[in-house]
């Protein structure tokens, strides 16, 4: 080998470790953490808890090929999501349901809430609070 050569490589040497440390600390660890997250968003079942990248918290009610169904709220409102907006899991079901004994069961619970009344206060009354 002549000097030329040998040059060139010791130029070569520092950008091949920095590529090596990039791979190893940088690149490896991010694309483990996506396929993470991938297996995480293809496992979704309904009756699961979940958490959307934008914070909306609620139960998996259906999911889709690309989308997902959820209810939120203590009034069940429905919204679909692409499958991509889920940020985590919080709680998996323990057994996956169906749609439709889910609808049932928030519309038992939405029956069974007790509905609270306004209590009116009579002028009377109010001056025997003061």
């Amino acid at each position: 080998m002549n000097e030329t050569t040998l040059y060139y490589l010791e130029m070569f040497v520092p950008l091949i470790l920095l590529f090596g440390f990039m791979w190893f600390f940088l690149i490896r660890p991010q694309r483990k953490k996506d396929n993470e997250a991938r297996r995480m968003r293809s496992q979704l079942q309904p009756g699961d808890e979940i958490v959307t990248i934008g914070g909306v918290v609620g139960k998996v009610l259906n999911v889709k090929e690309e989308s997902i169904v959820i209810y939120c709220g203590s009034d069940k409102t429905k919204m679909e999501f692409k499958k991509w907006a889920v940020a985590e899991v919080t709680a998996k079901s323990e057994a996956p349901q169906k749609e439709a004994e889910v609808v049932e069961t928030a519309a038992e619970e939405a029956e069974a809430a007790p509905k609270k009344k306004a209590k009116r206060l009579t002028l009377k009354e109010e001056a025997e609070e003061k």
